[in-house]
């Protein structure tokens, strides 16, 4: 008697299916399984489908359909969407690592990429009612002050609002970031606190490549300055103060903030700032730890990261790949 399991019954739900994803400008350019879901990027759309056995594990409808949905309004031609997620989601498919779970990492980043675009979507959101405020007092020439008195100061109603959905969306994904290098090289960074990861990092053995603590080290006083703008939101002892138009004795000003007795900083060049900061960190952590963790085949061969042609990113903000290549002489000759 065999002692194999019993084969599954074939249903309905197992046959072939097609898709037609409507929205975005051309085709499917990148395609990324993820636990539970697959996320299918063009240039500017990102879809999300979902297969029979995703919505229904445990097999109990025969007629199960595939699922799809538009899950975000830009695509590949992001930079947060290419060059945190994309570009390292590839760079695992097919590689074996010394360490950490490729599946987790993959899960990490995707989360910081998700949280980036958080911060992305607010940022928008108070750029444009700036932008509306600015082209209105164009039209009139400025403020106008009548007797003594400027009616109607112009203000976004939302900006404290989204100021806190951005910074907390900010420090999720320095902690997704965080959680990529908690895989490869096992620590334990909690909180994003980046200092403690940066003295774990310098008692490992093997040590790491010394670029990454170099890269952490560079970025630490930005990292600091979300924290805490985040952080004294709501503790204490400090206190993170949002200021939304305003007038000084000579000027009107835009939105700023600032953590008290700190003087102030116009928000939102300082989001540009921190997105744009962020998408870098993410981007090194990832190529650094992952050739440092990388099992390389015996031979004259090594993984490398290297840069992609301009000509071959098809309009994706994709900027590094790693790939196996001949690094050295064959043993026996060509």
């Amino acid at each position: 008697m065999s002692n194999l399991p019993p084969r599954q019954r074939m249903m309905p739900r197992d046959g072939a299916g097609q898709m037609d994803l409507i929205g975005g400008t051309g085709p499917v350019m990148h395609p990324i399984g993820m636990p539970g879901f697959m996320e299918l990027y063009k240039v500017d759309r990102t879809f999300r489908a979902q297969a029979p056995d995703n919505v229904d594990p445990a097999r109990t409808k025969p007629n199960v359909p595939w699922t799809w949905r538009v899950s975000d309004e830009v695509g590949c031609a992001n930079p947060i969407v290419g060059r945190v997620f994309i570009q390292c989601a590839e760079s695992l498919n097919n590689i074996q690592l010394k360490r950490g779970d490729s599946e987790k990492i993959k899960v990490a980043l995707h989360t910081c990429k998700e949280d980036l675009r958080n911060c992305e979507k607010a940022f928008l959101r108070i750029s444009a009612v700036h932008d509306q405020i600015v082209a209105k007092l164009a039209k009139t020439e400025g403020l106008k002050v009548e007797r003594g008195v400027i009616n109607d100061l112009p203000g976004n109603p939302n900006l404290e609002y989204d100021a806190t959905i951005f910074l907390t969306n900010a420090k999720r994904a320095l902690q997704g970031i965080a959680e990529v290098l908690n895989q490869f090289y096992g620590l334990t960074i909690s909180n994003a606190r980046f200092d403690k990861g940066r003295t774990q990092l310098k008692g490992l053995n093997p040590p790491p490549d010394p670029q990454l603590v170099e890269m952490l080290e560079h970025f630490a006083k930005d990292i600091e300055r979300v924290l805490n703008l985040r952080n004294f939101l709501e503790h204490t002892p400090k206190k993170t103060i949002i200021e939304d138009f305003g007038v000084s004795a000579d000027a009107l000003h835009p939105p700023r903030w600032r953590v008290d007795p700190d003087p102030p900083s116009e928000m939102l060049p300082d989001m540009q700032k921190i997105i744009g900061g962020l998408i870098n960190v993410a981007e090194c952590c990832f190529f650094i730890a992952l050739i440092d963790n990388i099992d390389s085949p015996p031979g004259p061969f090594a993984y490398v990261v290297e840069e992609i042609p301009e000509a071959q990113r098809e309009g994706a903000a994709v900027h590094f790949r790693c790939e196996l290549k001949q690094v050295g002489e064959p043993p026996f000759g060509a």
